[in-house]
């Protein structure tokens, strides 16, 4: 299998971690993936060939709402379509989701005040109830998050599968092909969050006392961290 996970993350440390962490919750071989730093390799439609997946990752560099990387996103726009048209499965993770909302016609907004860093309660919809992959889950389940731009529009074609009481859109698909976005990061679980938050917490601005508060405010997600397994079980 060649799943290709395309990277936003120009620091090889975080890079290398994402990567260790989507592998982990796979459930597949190290070996089933293709990293792709997105930030410097070229991004053309035939980067597609032989790809049975692609997973669009997160980023802790970059921000839609504020126009950063257009490039880089001009150029994903093709790739996306494409890969759309040939209906190969696709997840985008919270940056990656906004990517993909961003390219299909959304919308993307900053509001820090309605940042969610840390464990979340995310609650399906009605149509996340019947979709293949969210419906095995229990109503509502905790997940791990990390991000402080939103989806305030989804792509007119959209299905809103999941909320939460800060961002109302934390997961949506295409009805026609397997391409899905989460803005809950899956492949993390505690020790994930934990890790993050030091590492970012002098660029988050993130006193002592917030970072205590995060940690012990962090819950276990089981439920989340089976749909990258179910995912690539799924349409792969």
């Amino acid at each position: 299998m060649r799943i290709l996970l395309l990277q936003f993350r120009p620091d090889p440390i975080m890079a290398a971690h994402e990567l260790d962490l989507v592998v982990r919750f796979s459930n597949r071989p190290a070996s089933d993936f293709v990293p792709v730093n997105a930030t410097t390799a070229p991004l053309t439609v035939g980067l597609l060939d032989g790809a049975d997946a692609i997973i669009l990752g997160g980023s802790g560099d970059y921000l839609i709402s504020r126009g950063d990387i257009p490039e880089i996103l001009s150029a994903l726009k093709p790739v996306l379509d494409e890969a759309r048209r040939r209906n190969i499965p696709t997840l985008g993770i919270c940056f990656g989701a906004q990517i993909l909302t961003h390219a299909f016609g959304g919308r993307v907004e900053k509001d820090e005040a309605r940042a969610e860093v840390g464990t979340f309660l995310v609650t399906r919809t009605e149509e996340g109830s019947d979709d293949e992959l969210f419906r095995d889950l229990p109503p509502s389940f905790d997940a791990q998050l990390g991000h402080k731009d939103h989806l305030t529009v989804l792509p007119s074609d959209a299905v809103h599968l999941a909320s939460s009481e800060r961002s109302i859109h934390q997961a949506w698909r295409f009805p026609d092909a397997p391409v899905y976005a989460f803005t809950f990061h899956p492949e993390l679980d505690q020790d994930g969050v934990l890790y993050r938050v030091d590492y970012y917490a002098t660029e988050y601005k993130l006193t002592p006392e917030i970072v205590a508060g995060m940690k012990a405010a962090l819950r276990p997600s089981p439920e989340a961290s089976t749909l990258i397994a179910k995912f690539l079980d799924l349409f792969a």
